[in-house]
């Protein structure tokens, strides 16, 4: 998990508002309040079009990257897409 934890870290940096939380046996990245990424042991969900998707957290960094970039706008508060977003 140390791994995938390290490369959704450094997916989030360039996203503002992001927050990091412990939330028992899984972490949590939110905005605004609102998850968009969890990784629970091995298993890494994003926000998607339709719900919950699992990724390769193993994967393509670059892959990893819009997944969470993807999730991280599909969560975010209209207001701060507005903003300027990503």
């Amino acid at each position: 998990m140390t791994e995938t934890l390290d490369r959704i870290r450094e997916a989030v940096k360039v996203l503002p508002a992001v927050e990091e939380r412990d939330a028992g046996e899984a972490t949590v990245f939110t905005v605004e309040g609102n998850d968009f990424v969890r990784i629970v042991g091995d298993s890494t969900t994003v926000r998607g079009d339709d719900g919950w998707t699992e990724i390769d957290g193993d994967g393509d960094p670059v892959t990893i990257e819009d997944a969470v970039a993807h999730a991280w706008e599909l969560a975010a508060p209209r207001a701060l897409l507005e903003a300027g977003g990503r």
